[in-house]
């Protein structure tokens, strides 16, 4: 797709939003994720990054969650490029 580019939420940048494309986990981290409202389709914005590896925190229409890293690796996003 031109103007997107594919990685997990771990490469997005405070005040990126993205889309996400899929789940890379298993079925009980993959419901985890669905309760939280990490479903493909579902746009998501990086408000934080806590330091020292700790979490990362999300917004996800009007609601805020911290997600850890290695969740976050699993979770393939696109960023959304203004103007595209």
């Amino acid at each position: 797709m031109e103007g997107v580019t594919a990685m997990t939420i771990n490469d997005m940048k405070p005040g990126q939003s993205a889309r996400i494309l899929k789940l890379n986990r298993g079925l009980q981290a993959g419901r985890r994720l669905f309760e939280m409202g990490l479903v493909p389709g579902a746009r998501v914005k990086l408000v934080s990054r806590h330091p020292f590896k700790g979490p990362l925190v999300l917004q996800i229409a009007n609601t805020q969650i911290a997600l850890g890293r290695k969740m976050a690796n699993s979770v393939e996003i696109e960023i959304m490029v203004p103007g595209t």
